[in-house]
């Protein structure tokens, strides 16, 4: 599994990127960033092990991010996956330090390059390692054979020393190469002397090095004590046995252990934890750990001796805590941190754990060993946590309170002045909550509080808060809403929402609620003014006739309510007979024959008159009416379609645009099912127009979708296409019976070679899957008779006819019939 880190604007590509990595088999967790901001903070949170990104970005461009990334992390690779630049260019990203560069339209490179570049930092990090050892192993023999402690000598049979180091002369008090040629009776006690050539002889008989302590007094008459290795040899000019030894004076290091075992029966005597890590080992396994640590994780010594202290995390790892305990331990200090560590049978405790390094001497020195002392403070914790959530939130509904309301607006507000971007209060209050209470008792009350509560929080957005400030009173901390149609489309969720019926005590209760918002900075720039605003809007709204809201300012106040008006009105609009299909013929470009329509929706409203598409369909995508007016158009289209065939006109193909919305409801297949079995409007006849956007929003699922509504019959057109980013691997699964050339590269492809040459291009990539091309926009004879030369078969447009009532689709109709 590796970690990848996007550098990437679009999340679409992202998803291609990621879809092609998978695809070639390569694990992966990946997140994507597009800016600068977001770069450096994941680049210290989540520790990429290889940087994918874009090269050119509306906000941020792939150079500056290749600087940033050799600065924070020098050694982690980096490939461009972008379009094509110039030569140059590449060069220049190579130079800078980029590893590779892979074209978006060939993504099949991108998995070898990435493993290419992975295998690369294995070897590079291998090769490290390696010569880190080297190294070490170097300086440790230079250092023995410069500095070596003890002494060293070469004896015969006799006991005479045939050789002895300085160290062997400084043990036995003597000037430098006063021992050689002496026996050993001359120089210590006669009994050691002896015993020493006793055990001589033993390493001779043997033929084998032999390790013996071996003890004599020093020139002050104290005993010191001496490891020696001993090992036979034979003298080169004599051929007579010899007898080499090395010997370390010990007698502190003795002293030193027993020590040691004093501390240590005091470290296992300690109620707490404590483990030892050697950090110089590969993965800084523990050495030690005392019996209190075993009892409080349930691991014996053997079942953690030799692993690392993360086994005790588990697969809980992303743990803040645990970056900056790595932290200290790379700088070699110490640290305090909070753990979320799990027993051997799974329970969860919360650590406090502190270490603190060891270095080789008092002085200081290599740090090769951290030791560790762990409280268990989870029942301390748990008695915070609870005392700060009773500070914090609202007991009844467990949202925040007016403490935590007004923390987080402070945090917001700063994270806005920073950043300059809006930040909204909505201040709500339910309409006549006091009759609940008076009627049905407190009790009751309460539990309509919490059902709103609970409500209230399926209306906003993560990172959004809704608090509860008292009685019925809830505000809602809305950021990054920088228009404020985005907060009318919340506020109309919340209006949906609370008109459902709630069930108290067996009574089913419809509750209003009265809204106030005010937005930074135009209505306040602290969270006193911002609340006080938000709540005079509120009272406004409560005078106004409640349920309904107010912005603070009446400027807003009118465009706003402008808006919400003509919401209002839509949502009446399909009851009250005011939407309408108009038809636009789609011909054949060589015969000119009428083989389709488009089905368009248009609304005429009672008092405004006509309202255009652009000002009322992103409307019903927002609050949910685009499920059932686009039901009703389709319903319409086949009806009106299946009229025409019943007078005697001949068949034609009916093409009706679907939404993302409807798209994704559980039930769409079924529903398009059950429109042509209650028109008995047959599907070979009916078209469903979808986009490039729609399709490749969840590639998987789509194909299932728009396989099913092929096996019935139904014609698949792909809108618009050219302006989004399908691949052709993806094009390939679609079952499409038709590409649509997006009216944006008709309507210059006359005297633009740039879109005349994307328009041929798209009409030769239909020809070769197979699939019929029809242009949309033509709008002059000069785009028809292009068309036409590059083989298009079929298209619409302003110069062909425009979108007409059914009436008159009706009489064009039968004029070409008698003609």
């Amino acid at each position: 599994m590796i970690r990848i880190l996007l550098v990437e604007d679009t999340p679409t590509d992202a998803e291609l990127t990621l879809r092609e990595l998978s695809r070639s088999g390569i694990q992966h967790e990946a997140r994507r960033v597009d800016t600068e901001a977001a770069l450096r903070h994941e680049l210290d949170s989540f520790q990429p092990d290889v940087v994918l990104s874009d090269f050119s970005m509306p906000h941020f461009d792939g150079m500056s991010a290749l600087k940033v990334v050799r600065q924070y992390q020098p050694d982690t690779p980096f490939i461009f996956v972008s379009g094509r630049i110039g030569e140059e260019l590449a060069i220049d990203s190579l130079k800078m330090g980029a590893s590779d560069y892979v074209i978006k339209t060939n993504l099949s490179r991108l998995p070898s390059a990435v493993t290419r570049v992975m295998e690369q930092v294995e070897q590079r990090d291998a090769r490290r390692r390696i010569e880190n050892e080297l190294k070490e192993v170097n300086q440790m023999f230079r250092a023995f054979m410069e500095n070596m402690p003890g002494a060293a000598f070469i004896k015969d049979v006799d006991g005479r020393f045939a050789y002895a180091n300085h160290g062997l002369d400084k043990a036995l008090n003597l000037g430098q190469g006063e021992t050689l040629g002496k026996l050993d009776t001359e120089l210590l006690p006669t009994e050691i002397a002896y015993r020493l050539r006793q055990l001589d002889k033993q390493v001779l008989t043997a033929g084998a090095a032999r390790q013996e302590i071996e003890s004599f007094p020093s020139a002050s008459g104290e005993m010191t004590h001496w490891l020696a290795t001993k090992f036979p040899l034979i003298d080169a000019k004599s051929g007579k046995p010899q007898v080499g030894g090395i010997a370390i004076d010990i007698t502190a290091r003795m002293k030193v252990e027993q020590d040691l075992r004093l501390r240590n029966r005091a470290i296992e005597a300690c109620v707490n934890p404590i483990v030892i890590v050697d950090v110089d080992a590969p993965g800084a396994p523990l050495i030690y750990v005392n019996g209190a640590f075993e009892t409080i994780t349930g691991y014996t010594s053997e079942e953690a001796l030799g692993r690392n202290c993360n086994f005790l995390q588990g697969i809980d790892t992303d743990q803040p805590e645990l970056q900056k305990l790595r932290a200290a331990i790379r700088e070699q200090r110490p640290a305090s941190v909070l753990l979320r560590n799990y027993r051997k049978d799974g329970t969860m405790f919360l650590n406090e754990l502190y270490i603190a390094p060891v270095s080789e001497t008092h002085e200081g020195g290599v740090v090769r060993h951290f030791v560790g002392v762990l409280y268990d403070v989870t029942q301390i914790k748990r008695y915070q946590a609870d005392l700060e959530h009773q500070a914090n939130y609202d007991i009844l509904t467990g949202l925040a309170n007016r403490n935590l309301l007004n923390e987080r607006t402070q945090q917001a507000l700063i994270h806005a002045r920073r950043y300059e971007q809006a930040l909204t209060l909505v201040f709500i209050d339910l309409d006549n909550f006091k009759l609940v209470n008076d009627s049905l008792g407190h009790g009751a009350g309460d539990e309509l509080i919490a059902t709103v509560g609970a409500r209230l929080q399926t209306c906003v957005r993560d990172g959004d808060t809704v608090a509860r400030i008292g009685g019925d009173e809830f505000v809602l901390l809305l950021i990054n809403q920088e228009e404020p149609g985005g907060n009318v489309c919340v506020i109309q969720r919340i209006q949906q929402e609370l008109v459902k019926p709630v069930l108290i005590r067996g009574q089913d209760i419809v509750v209003t609620c009265s809204m106030g918002v005010a937005r930074f900075p135009e209505d306040g720039e602290d969270v006193e003014s911002l609340l006080a605003n938000a709540d005079a809007a509120m009272y406004r709204a409560k005078s106004s006739g409640r349920n309904n809201f107010q912005f603070y300012e009446k400027e807003m106040n009118a465009q706003t309510g402008a808006r919400l008006s003509l919401e209002r009105d839509l949502w009446q609009a399909l009851d009250n007979d005011e939407l309408f299909l108009a038809y636009q013929p789609q011909i054949n470009l060589q015969s000119g024959d009428i083989v389709g329509v488009e089905a368009l929706l248009r609304w005429k409203h009672p008092k405004r008159g006509m309202i255009a598409p652009l000002d009322f369909i992103s409307m019903a995508e927002c609050n949910g009416l685009i499920i059932p007016i686009g039901n009703w158009v389709l319903l319409m289209a086949c009806k009106q379609a299946l009229q025409l065939q019943k007078e005697g006109l001949p068949p034609i193909r009916v093409a009706v645009n679907l939404s993302a919305r409807q798209l994704g409801e559980k039930d769409f297949v079924q529903s398009i099912r059950d429109t042509i079995v209650a028109t008995g409007f047959d599907p070979r006849y009916l078209e469903l127009e979808v986009t490039e956007s729609m399709v490749m929003h969840n590639v998987e699922e789509v194909v299932g979708i728009l396989n099913a509504l092929n096996e019935m019959g139904i014609q698949i057109s792909l809108d618009d296409f050219g302006t989004g980013f399908s691949s052709l691997a993806y094009l390939k699964r679609f079952p499409i019976d038709r590409l649509k050339i997006d009216q944006s590269f008709i309507f210059n492809c006359d005297n633009d070679p740039d879109d005349a040459i994307i328009a041929q291009t798209i009409i030769a990539l239909a020809r070769g899957l197979k699939i019929k091309v029809i242009a949309e926009g033509i709008e002059k004879e000069e785009h028809l008779a292009f068309l036409k030369q590059n083989g298009c078969d079929e298209g619409q447009g302003y110069f062909i006819s425009r979108p007409l009532a059914f009436d008159d689709l009706r009489t064009m109709l039968l004029s070409r019939q008698n003609r």
